[in-house]
């Protein structure tokens, strides 16, 4: 069999990496997309028809284990990985109108990966177009208390209220750390020089004599304690409450976490949340740098 992995990016409309979690020595990522789906099927099989053989199936496993290796990177670094196995689920079995592509990567028997290697239920991402490599994530900088993350969240949410366009507004509750809380909450994350901020901030403004206009404000920051190298990952937006719903086609942000970036950076993991269409909700990958989204796939993705 062909060592085909390292050529989907070029062969599938650009898909460099996939999102996904470890479990007990093995990585499984996934990409929901018809196009790369077909493609590497086509690959795996010498020329056969996805589409003709998912037809009246949930399923297709092709054994891939001749293929070539990639790169997973998680929070404890890079560590190469061989894919195995590839599964094809089809369209709407795992909560996405297109068909999802499962790559089953294994790694290292032994241990060779080193701590690299992500223990079970760690959020990775492989790489599917960089050659294997693998290597310990940088010294991070220690965690804040929940005091200082909560000063810092506060500090950043404040900073973005003053740099978007609009009347001045004020503060109404002081976020909390809890990245599954829809508003007045957010996220600090250490990484190696700075801090990774997420934050879902409420702001009101009297309108009238008894109206209060209330306004999320959602971004991504990274930045240091005084804020002196703030840099925008996700500019800061405002959006319109009605209730407790964003009004109109925003998204809420949540930071996630973070995984080791080629190089030696950091790649930051965040979901964007939308209240209107949950199948507009995305789990996404960001190099805070660049703002470029690595990859994403459906929030709701769940395949069994």
């Amino acid at each position: 069999m062909l060592p085909v992995l390292g050529l989907l990016a070029c062969a599938s409309g650009g898909q460099h990496a996939a999102l996904g979690w470890s479990l007990g020595g093995e990585a499984h990522v996934f990409v929901a997309d018809d196009r790369f789906a077909r493609d590497f099927y086509r690959q795996l099989t010498r020329g056969k028809d996805l589409m003709d053989v998912l037809e009246g199936r949930p399923l297709v496993a092709v054994d891939a284990r001749d293929s070539r290796g990639v790169t997973v990177l998680s929070a404890n670094g890079a560590a190469a990985a061989r894919l195995t196995l590839a599964r094809f689920h089809a369209a709407q079995t795992c909560g996405s109108p297109a068909i999802v592509t499962e790559l089953v990567l294994a790694f290292p028997a032994g241990g060779a990966g080193g701590r690299s290697t992500p223990p079970s239920h760690m959020t990775v991402v492989a790489l599917l177009d960089t050659p294997p490599f693998a290597g310990r994530s940088g010294t991070q900088r220690p965690g804040l208390s929940t005091r200082d993350a909560m000063a810092l969240m506060r500090r950043v949410a404040d900073r973005a209220e003053v740099s978007t366009r609009g009347p001045s507004l004020g503060l109404l509750h002081p976020p909390t750390l809890n990245a599954d809380q829809a508003a007045d909450a957010g996220e600090v994350v250490a990484l190696h020089s700075q801090y990774a901020v997420g934050f879902r901030a409420t702001f009101s403004a009297t309108v009238g004599e008894n109206t209060i206009d209330t306004t999320l404000i959602t971004g991504i920051a990274t930045t240091d304690l005084d804020l002196r190298d703030l840099h925008w990952v996700v500019r800061p937006r405002r959006l319109r409450l009605h209730g407790a719903m964003i009004m109109g086609q925003g998204v809420r942000y949540s930071l996630r976490g973070a995984v080791a970036g080629p190089g030696g950076g950091s790649l930051l993991l965040l979901d964007e949340i939308a209240d209107v269409s949950a199948r507009d909700s995305r789990a996404t990958v960001v190099d805070p740098t660049t703002r470029r989204v690595v990859t994403a796939q459906p929030l709701a993705l769940r395949c069994r």
